[in-house]
């Protein structure tokens, strides 16, 4: 039983040491049988004699490059086939020096390892796969550059230095894939090539917000600078502007930058409504507030010329909203007068004068407001808050008026409002 079973162990290690040549393997992918193609490669690998011939890495370039596209190979698997054949194809190169079957073929391994990296990519974005399809078109956009570094040509298809396209798809796979350190790198390719136009405008303010968060003034000012000459009237740069203006506390540095601003763009809407809100809130805001009767003509003339450009109904708004603070802040006044003199009269009477007046202008503004969304059938939040805040200033003005009809009428208004 001994020698038999010797026999046997004879019989079978001599069959392992067989092994197919490069012919049976080519036969095998015409057949299109790359399962068992890949196995026999790896197989003749394994000898390093074999392993010391270049046609042998070529072929198994092939060989792998092929399998990753049978529908049967698992998607896992797909990459790491597409990367070992290019190690292959290089390696290829590297052992023989007449490059003889890469050059017969014209290079074209290459070039469907390019674009099939960047097919996988697609595929694996699509199926939300990020982290691996940043992989994919990183290694897309290395087979590209090394395409270009060897000078290869093909007559039916051009590379380019810079292929917008790819390298906007790897920043995004990176984003999504949460590695934003990585994403900046592909990110900047863009920008420092001074790629602008349409589709490109949201990675100048992806970089501008990195930047920002970062505290990365160097940067920020860099980028910020070619988004505003690209972009002008995006009006993102100018709030990222303001935004660190105003964290730093000084109201007066950021009014005058405001002023500024719309020196530089006149007809700017949100830098001039932002800036009466400013304005605003410096003569109402809070215990820091500094009203006088210039800041409050100042703030008059700003909303005028902001309610010109309105297309909505914010800038009336926030003009009945100062309107109705100056009526009150007068009649307030006028009731602290309580002498009988002749100039206490006088006084009362110049400042009932100018509270009906501003009531009147309150009046006009907070009018035009209530058509305004009259005219709409479904108010947001906001709006319908706004809404009310006028019908009550109506009320009110009407009530001290002494007219109860107008004042109950808008009451019923506000009251019906949810």
């Amino acid at each position: 039983m001994k020698k038999i079973y010797l026999l046997l162990v004879i019989v079978i290690s001599s069959l392992a040491g067989y092994s197919q040549s490069l012919d049976d393997i080519s036969d095998m992918m015409v057949k299109k049988d790359f399962a068992a193609a890949k196995a026999a490669i790896d197989k003749y690998l394994a000898d390093e004699k074999n392993a010391s011939k270049p046609e042998a890495w070529y072929y198994k370039g092939r060989v792998y490059n092929s399998y990753s596209y049978e529908k049967s190979t698992p998607e896992s698997d797909l990459y790491n086939l597409k990367v070992a054949a290019f190690e292959a194809f290089k390696k290829n190169q590297l052992m023989d020096n007449k490059d003889v079957r890469m050059k017969i073929e014209n290079y074209g391994s290459y070039l469907d390892l390019y674009y099939g990296f960047y097919d996988l990519g697609a595929n694996l974005f699509n199926n939300k796969k990020y982290s691996d399809a940043f992989d994919a078109f990183k290694k897309s956009l290395e087979v590209g550059d090394y395409i270009l570094s060897k000078k290869y040509t093909y007559p039916q298809a051009t590379l380019y230095t810079l292929d917008t396209a790819l390298v906007l798809n790897t920043a995004i796979a990176a984003t999504q894939a949460k590695k934003e350190d990585e994403s900046i790198t592909y990110y900047r390719k863009i920008t420092d090539a001074n790629v602008s136009g349409e589709g490109y405008k949201e990675v100048y303010e992806y970089l501008v917000e990195y930047y920002n968060k970062k505290g990365n003034s160097a940067e920020l000012d860099q980028i910020m600078a070619k988004a505003k000459r690209f972009y002008p009237s995006n009006n993102y740069w100018n709030q990222v502007e303001l935004d660190n203006i105003a964290a730093k506390g000084d109201k007066n540095v950021l009014l005058a930058k405001y002023e500024e601003m719309i020196t530089a763009d006149p007809e700017n809407f949100a830098l001039n409504y932002n800036y009466a809100v400013e304005l605003y809130n410096k003569n109402y805001g809070g215990d820091d507030k500094q009203s006088d009767v210039a800041s409050k003509e100042k703030l008059t003339n700003v909303l005028k010329k902001t309610i010109a450009i309105d297309k909505g109904i914010d800038a009336t708004v926030l003009m009945a909203n100062h309107t109705y603070n100056m009526a009150s802040e007068a009649v307030s006044a006028a009731s602290l007068v309580k002498g009988n003199k002749p100039e206490d009269v006088k006084k009362k009477t110049e400042l009932k004068a100018v509270s009906n007046k501003r009531m009147d202008e309150c009046i006009s503004y907070s009018d035009q407001v209530v058509k305004f969304y009259e005219g709409m059938t479904d108010l947001k939040p906001k709006q319908s808050a706004n809404y009310k805040i006028v019908l009550g200033y109506l009320t009110d003005i009407y009530n001290l008026k002494a007219d109860a009809k107008k004042s109950a009428e808008y009451e019923k208004k506000r009251a019906a409002l949810k």
